[in-house]
């Protein structure tokens, strides 16, 4: 790489602009982008009389790859300086760009150009009010160059659709299908939170299809019967949406809660009991469920910082849940299984109680090693069936 700018080092900061969305811009706005200014690293006074040959090397590489024997791309501004061999000399000091034709030359940008023009005047053609967005993010134009059809024709579904309540398979639009919708549903979010009137946009939700009028897939929530005699029809492992589980409200004492799959596929039998498993950080969404407040409630998560984070998130709306399995004597009697922990929970906790907060600052701390956690399928299955017997009181349905 040259000390000095170089023909490659004047399109590197060429490519900046270009990088940046700015020679885009000015393509639209005909701003005062060009002439284009760019100051040139060269060489030092003290470099003049003692590398000269070198220098004389570097002005000619500039010279020969310049507008003048190219026949676009940058033209040298040059000052002149005297050296003690050769006397009176001119050297480069900026480098410019004289027109925007002649930067996207110099890039090989011209074709990207020509469609980003030819894709905006369709773009304002439909939404005037898209010019503006079309300015702030002109490399998304390119970026999806090949789909603004179906894009185009998606934001006209919606905007003549408002809160239609449909699932997003159900929108009819010719040529674009659900997938494509799909796929591309955060380009078509910017480009409506632009169109579409305030009536129309739920600002308050984080989801598509919510903020822009769909139905939403419900959340489901997944949960195994512990006693047969709560069997529906035979049915023991079941999973529905969160709305009719709200309106459930089995008739149980006791709520266990866990997170792994497996550990809720082989929960054991627990009378007047069931298994709500496999949620992770969406068991934010049983709040919702008002019943669970009447029921003791059981939580058994990885003993690792994002488990006491969990266990605290349930303690946040069922402050009367209890952990198990998950003692400081639990991870120390099963140190041959620890594992590490990828990425810790760096945050605080107030709804532990006293030992759970002593050993989640212990686990964040290091006490014991690096990020080490103990994973709940990695706790004995025979200890497991103990706890669980203990706690339901020594009972079996």
């Amino acid at each position: 790489m040259s000390k000095w700018s170089d023909p490659k080092w004047i399109r590197d900061e060429l490519q900046k602009k270009w990088d940046s969305g700015r020679i885009l811009e000015s393509l639209l706005t005909q701003d005062d982008l060009f002439p284009l200014t760019i100051s040139l690293k060269k060489p030092k006074s003290s470099e003049i009389n003692t590398g000269f040959a070198e220098i004389a090397a570097w002005i000619r590489a500039l010279r020969d790859s310049s507008k003048q024997k190219t026949g676009f791309g940058y033209e040298l501004k040059e000052k002149e300086f005297v050296n003690r061999q050769s006397g009176r000399n001119s050297m480069p000091t900026h480098a410019i760009i004289p027109t925007a034709n002649d930067a996207l030359l110099l890039l090989k940008k011209t074709h990207d150009a020509d469609k980003f023009l030819e894709l905006t005047k369709v773009i304002i053609m439909q939404w005037p009010g898209l010019r503006e967005w079309i300015i702030k993010y002109p490399l998304k134009v390119i970026r999806y160059s090949d789909d603004w059809t179906g894009i185009l024709k998606a934001l006209r579904w919606f905007y003549e659709h408002p809160n239609s309540g449909l699932y997003m398979r159900q929108m009819d639009i010719s040529g674009v299908d659900t997938k494509f919708t799909e796929k591309r549903k955060g380009i078509i979010a910017e480009l409506l939170d632009n169109i579409l009137p305030e009536t129309a946009i739920n600002h308050a939700s984080t989801s598509f299809e919510s903020r822009f009028g769909l139905c939403e897939k419900p959340s489901r929530i997944r949960f195994r019967l512990l006693d047969n005699k709560l069997f529906m029809h035979g049915l023991a492992d079941i999973t529905t949406p969160i709305e009719q589980m709200k309106v459930y409200s089995p008739e149980v004492q006791k709520v266990f809660i866990t997170e792994n799959e497996v550990n809720g596929l082989c929960f054991p039998d627990a009378r007047e009991s069931i298994a709500i498993f496999r949620l992770g950080y969406g068991v934010d969404m049983l709040k919702t469920v008002d019943w669970l407040i009447e029921k003791e409630i059981y939580y058994w998560g990885d003993i690792d910082t994002h488990g006491f984070s969990m266990l605290d998130q349930v303690r946040s709306f069922l402050p009367h849940a209890k952990s198990f399995l998950m003692s400081e004597d639990v991870l120390l009697h099963n140190r041959d299984m620890w594992v590490t922990e990828d990425k810790p929970f760096s945050g605080s906790l107030s709804h532990l109680t006293q030992d759970e907060q002593n050993l989640f600052c212990s686990l964040q701390g290091n006490k014991w090693g690096d990020r080490i956690r103990l994973e709940q399928e990695r706790i004995s299955y025979g200890i497991v069936i103990k706890e669980i017997t203990t706690l339901t009181d020594n009972t079996k349905p």
